[in-house]
């Protein structure tokens, strides 16, 4: 007959803000007993400071979650499971023959609790800065915001491996997946109604560009772009015109499309490579490659190229709000988030405190907030969050620990 187990630990934490409590109840059968206490290990070691964790059920709290793992025998792989209101909303599998790596197995299933607070307190929005949304060891990157605020999107591959469109209800802090099956997805991008997004995906085998609806989608993508050769890194130019890059023989170059009509225009520049086409009042931003020297620049609408900020430290991932562009470069060695105010000409540091590489920063439709991909060094991107207030900057050009 198995032993049960369960594991009763209490971590509790101070801080200026509303604490989120997690009433966790984990148990496991005897042959799991081990990776039980390293799952609860890893909760307890990734816990932010505004969460406390609790075994009691009497308690009050802002979830209810249960965990049980077992290893099956006859399939040789150890499941876990986490319920809330008696409904599966977690399931990790590990075969110790398979392909998964034993502490990412650990690491998804301590997943669960820890997005649970996460989601929760960003749903609040009382969270301080920098803040890490999540925290599955799949890849998360390529946020975006909706433009009322209530969503913000992702791609990552927790399901299946594949990548797929994830959105945050920012008023519920509920995950929606938005998986195109067969497909791959890349630069998921909010319409500026909200109510459509355009992404790169892999739906015909190829590179391509589509558009669907937020509601009932997947009887509602449409490819917008043509041809064989890969297209990529969509955005909006208004609420029917796209923008993407498209590769030809010896370079790329970027394609204006009507999502109603299909007609297309093309627009070539004195580039070797262009990406990440943002546009901004009538101008175009964008990523131009010359001589292995990556620098961003502006489009105007009479044809004029103006360099924007161009140094030997590698521009990219234009995001622009007001007067203010927010773009990755490595001016320490690492790729670090910073601003720019385009009437002074200042810049600064954004991300020093963070120790990774940063990249796709976007802009909150208020401008307070900038979400973007942490690359946490052996590990996949998470998504993060910091606050922007330009009357509050700190670490200007080259002043970094």
């Amino acid at each position: 007959m198995n032993k049960f187990l369960i594991f009763i630990f209490v971590l509790v934490t101070i801080n200026s803000f509303p604490i989120i409590t997690l009433n966790l109840h984990m148990m496991s059968d005897e042959q799991a007993t081990d990776v039980l206490l390293d799952v609860k290990n890893k909760i307890e070691q990734l816990a932010p400071d505004y969460t406390e964790i609790i075994f009691d059920s009497a308690t009050p709290a802002s979830y209810d979650l249960f965990f049980f793992i077992e290893y099956n025998a006859s399939l040789e792989v150890y499941i876990g499971e986490w319920k809330e209101d008696s409904k599966i909303v977690s399931r990790c599998e590990y075969d110790p023959k398979g392909y998964k790596f034993y502490k990412d197995f650990i690491m998804e299933c301590a997943s669960c609790p820890l997005e649970k607070a996460s989601f929760k307190k960003f749903s609040m929005g009382d969270f301080s800065s920098p803040f890490r949304l999540t925290y599955h060891p799949a890849l998360d990157e390529y946020p975006d915001f909706s433009p009322d605020g209530k969503y913000i999107c992702f791609i990552s591959d927790r399901i299946g491996g594949n990548r797929n469109i994830f959105l945050i209800d920012k008023e519920t802090g509920k995950l929606i997946p938005k998986p195109v099956y067969g497909s791959s997805e890349y630069f998921p991008k909010f319409s500026p109604s909200g109510n459509k997004m355009v992404f790169q995906g892999s739906l015909h085998g190829n590179w391509n560009i589509y558009t669907m609806p937020l509601e009932n989608y997947s009887r509602s993508i449409r490819r917008i772009s043509s041809g064989r050769a890969p297209a990529y890194s969509p955005n909006w130019l208004d609420e029917d015109k796209v923008i993407y890059v498209q590769d030809h023989a010896t370079s790329n170059y970027f394609v204006v499309a009507d999502t109603r009509t299909l007609k297309r225009k093309v627009i070539e520049l004195p580039f070797d490579r262009i990406f990440s086409p943002t546009p901004h009042g009538s101008d175009l931003y964008f990523v131009g490659l010359k001589e292995a020297d990556f620098g961003i620049y502006k489009l105007t609408p009479d044809g004029s190229i103006i360099t924007v900020e161009d140094t030997e430290y590698n521009e990219h991932d234009p995001c622009i709000k007001g007067d203010f562009l927010v773009f990755t470069s490595n001016r320490d060695g690492i790729y670090r988030l910073w601003a720019k105010d385009m009437k002074t000409g200042k810049v600064w540091c954004l991300t020093k405190d963070i120790p990774y590489d940063t990249f796709y920063p976007v802009f909150s439709p208020d401008g307070s907030l900038i979400a973007f991909s942490v690359y946490k060094t052996g590990s996949e991107p998470d998504i993060w969050i910091i606050r922007f207030n330009p009357s509050e900057e700190s670490s200007p050009l080259n002043d970094l620990p």
